[in-house]
This record gives C-alpha cells, structure tokens and sequence, in this order.
C-alpha cells in the first residue's frame, strides 16, 4: 500500500469517526434542548474536519495519481487547508472542552473569571500557531517546487506546538478536578467524571509522538500522526456528552446532568427547561452551597426550590443558600403546572 492511499484513507476514517461522534453529541443536546457554546465549538470542529480531509486528498492528488489530477498550484492550496484545518480541529476541541467546564462552574465561583481568561489564552495560542506555521512556511518556499508538496515546520513549530499543547491540556485535567473536589457526588461518579476529563492527556500522549515526527525528517509519519491526533482530540471532545447520553440510557439517572449553568444566549425558555437536573453541592467557605433545579415528578407536579440565577444564560431556574437553611420564600407566583 502506497502513502497516498494510507493517507487517503486515515484522512477519511479517522475524521469521519470523530464528525459521527460530534454530530451524536449535537443530537443529543438538541432533543434534550440543552445546547451551549461548547456545542457550538463541536459544531465548528465538523467543518474544520471536512476542510481537513478534503485538504489531504487535494494534496496527495498528484498527476500521477489521481482522481482529478492537480497541478503543483492547487496541491499547495491543498496543503494549506491541511495545515491550518488540522490546527483548527484541535483548538475547536479544547475550546469545547473548556466550555463544558464552564458550564458546570456557577457564576459565583471565581473559577469561572479564570475559565473565561484561559478561553483568551487558547485563543491567543490557536492563532499564534496558525501564524508561526504560516510565516515558516511563505519565509522558505523552496518546499513547493518539491513532489510532496509539503512544509518543513522545523523545531520552530515543534517546540511551540507542545508547548502550548501541554499547557492548554494541564489546565483542561486541573480545572474540573479543582471543580470537582468541592462537589457532593457518589464515588463512582466521581471517579467516572475524573475518567473522562483526564482524557484529555490522551491528546497530549499522541500530541508528543507527532511532534517527535515534525522534530525528525519523516514527513510521512508526520502526516499520519497528524491525523491521529486531530481525531483523537475530536472524540475526546465529545466522552463528556455522550458517557452521559450512555449512562442514562442504562438507567443511571443520578447526576446524570452536572451543568448548573450555560443555556445558549437567546435560547428562549418557552422551548421547556432541560429534563431531570440534579442539585449540585459546592463546599463554600464555612457553609455548604446548594444548587436546587426543578424536576418534573411522575405526576406532574414541580420539585425543587424557586429561586433565580444572576444571569438570563442558566439552564434551568435555581436557587443559591447554605446547606440546612429554609428556602427563601418568593413574592412572585409560582410557575404553571
């Protein structure tokens, strides 16, 4: 088997998997009418998985090759759809995940100050990249004129690539497991939410491997790790969502949605609020905080404190008080039934 047809089929399977997994995630949400930004940087990452695959089969169309038989201008063109898509799927991913985290942070909690501030240094680093590699790539453009049509990024690239890949997927583990240390969950809950956000040294396990390759000679390995690891941070994007899509349909409906904030700006709330939400305990200083959803009981009856959260963005009315207090009465008239 040739490199062409390897690279042909990674860059069709491995994208294809990671756009089926993100468009289950997407289906998810939407029946659940629970969509959010992070939802939206899965989204993006459907679009930049496309370009990437349609990158890769530009390039490697040579004359010789096939099936459209492009000239040396247009596989340069491809290559570059390569590059920066390839870039893009693993920053979209991580702003993903980030958003996820966000979601589950209440707006109280000066966790989420620093949540939105790392939000600016991904996209500092996602758009330095993009820069660094294009500026290398137009600064020598000797590779051009050879038949593999394919940028030597050099240690330049390499170094700052994981770099920046283990700073963004350090923060990406710690945040939720400082987030999770302070919330009153069951051990094995605990341990499956700890699971599925470490997994994100997965991408940076496979993020060293390619750069060892952008650091040798081997373009080839590097092309094909590249496509590795681009899927990979496409379906570790999504274990969040879809673990919890899986765990309820077993039947494991304790927890199974964490987010006590995070609805979409204008999503209106006549479309319904989000099924089953769950309290969430956060230990605050000296007392307990509680997070208190509504939830639709057998017989149609609503359970939960009425209470509102500081802004129009939450999933669901909830309420805010220590631990064994009485629920503030409210003035306003209870919601229909």
């Amino acid at each position: 088997m040739t490199f062409v047809v390897t690279i042909r089929i990674l860059a069709t399977a491995l994208p294809a998997i990671g756009v089926a997994l993100t468009s289950l995630r997407l289906y998810y949400r939407y029946t659940r009418r629970h969509l959010g930004w992070d939802d939206a940087w899965a989204a993006l990452n459907i679009i930049c998985a496309i370009f990437l695959c349609a990158g890769a089969w530009t390039r490697s169309d040579t004359p010789a090759v096939g099936p459209f038989h492009h000239g040396t201008r247009v596989r340069i063109i491809g290559y570059y759809m390569l590059n920066v898509a390839f870039t893009c799927v693993l920053w979209a991913s991580r702003m993903s995940i980030l958003f996820s985290i966000i979601r589950l942070i209440p707006y109280m909690m000066r966790m989420r100050y620093w949540a939105y501030i790392f939000a600016v240094l991904f996209g500092l680093m996602w758009l330095s990249l993009i820069i660094l590699k294009l500026a290398i790539c137009e600064t020598d453009t000797a590779w051009k004129k050879s038949p593999g049509v394919q940028c030597v990024l050099g240690p330049a690239v390499g170094g700052v690539e994981l770099a920046t890949d283990f700073i963004a997927d350090i923060i990406l583990v710690l945040m939720p497991m400082r987030l999770l240390w302070h919330i009153s969950l069951s051990t094995s809950r605990r341990s499956l939410l700890t699971g599925i956000f470490s997994a994100s040294m997965f991408t940076t396990i496979v993020s060293i491997v390619h750069g060892v390759y952008v650091f040798s000679h081997n373009r080839n390995a590097e092309g094909i790790w590249a496509h590795v690891l681009a899927s990979t941070a496409m379906i570790v994007c999504n274990l969040a969502v879809l673990v919890t899509w899986f765990m309820r349909a077993l039947g494991h409906r304790e927890d199974s949605d964490f987010s006590p904030s995070g609805r979409t700006p204008g999503h209106s709330t006549s479309q319904g609020t989000p099924k089953d939400l769950t309290s969430l305990r956060f230990q605050h200083h000296e007392n307990t905080i509680v997070l208190n959803t509504f939830d639709k009981t057998a017989h149609g009856a609503t359970t939960g404190t009425m209470g509102s959260c500081n802004s129009s963005e939450s999933l669901a009315p909830m309420a805010f008080a220590p631990s064994g207090s009485k629920p503030a009465k409210s003035d306003s008239p209870p919601p229909p039934a």
